[in-house]
């Protein structure tokens, strides 16, 4: 295309100069932004497995939720984070969580989901959140009822020669699983007890990391005597 000195006076009146006159030659004044894709979020994720497994609508964060509004819904709220991991309460709004969901960060920043666990209430309260265990991990018995103890057994399995039984409160390292056997994962564990020393396997069940459940473990702070 040629210009005459005219169109090109006209070019640099309208457009200016420089980059300006780059620009206009193109027909265009500015370069279209690629818009950025949405990248789901845990709470996304988490609800697309609502979606697929519950027939139930879903909200997303419970503080969203409105009386009158959202009752019935399913929501979620973050329990705790551990490295690229977080775990989520998940039960329906206005009431205490019926299941656990734990979600992982990817490499590329997404997001998967690696379980939705429903809460046993037969089960009692083990405290801390079951996050996945590794072999090598120190883990802490806990969770047991009054005078109860956690059978260590030579074999992964309830029928399995028992061992040991560890109290509340004691500790192990991981040495080796985990093994599915009749529907529990287990861990075959080693420590020191009250009774001495102990290997074998346990069920995951009343095993927490101990960086898990620190806060529980210190004791409890002297009330101050007051001043008079």
């Amino acid at each position: 295309m040629i210009l005459t000195r005219a169109r090109l006076l006209a070019f640099v009146a309208v457009c200016g100069v420089g980059l300006a006159l780059a620009a206009c030659w193109s027909g265009s004044s500015k370069p279209t932004a690629s818009p950025t894709p949405n990248v789901p979020t845990p709470e996304d994720i988490i609800g697309q497995w609502v979606h697929q497994n519950r027939n139930v609508d879903y909200l997303g964060n419970c503080q969203l939720a409105k009386q009158g509004v959202d009752i019935g819904k399913l929501c979620v709220s973050v329990a705790g984070t551990r490295g690229k991991l977080r775990a989520y309460n998940l039960g329906p709004t206005f009431s205490d969580p019926t299941a656990l969901a734990m979600v992982e960060q990817q490499k590329d920043s997404t997001w998967k989901l690696l379980s939705v666990t429903n809460n046993d209430p037969s089960a009692g309260d083990v405290p801390g959140i079951p996050w996945p265990l590794e072999v090598g991990d120190q883990v802490v018995v806990v969770g047991l009822a009054a005078g109860d103890c956690l059978k260590i057994h030579d074999t992964p399995s309830q029928t399995g020669k028992q061992s040991a039984c560890e109290a509340q409160g004691a500790t192990a390292i991981i040495q080796q699983g985990p093994t599915q056997a009749e529907n529990f994962t287990w861990w075959k564990i080693s420590g020191n007890g009250p009774a001495g020393a102990f290997n074998g396997w346990a069920v995951d069940k009343w095993l927490r990391l101990s960086s898990a459940i620190a806060q529980l473990l210190q004791p409890p702070a002297a009330t101050p005597t007051p001043k008079r």
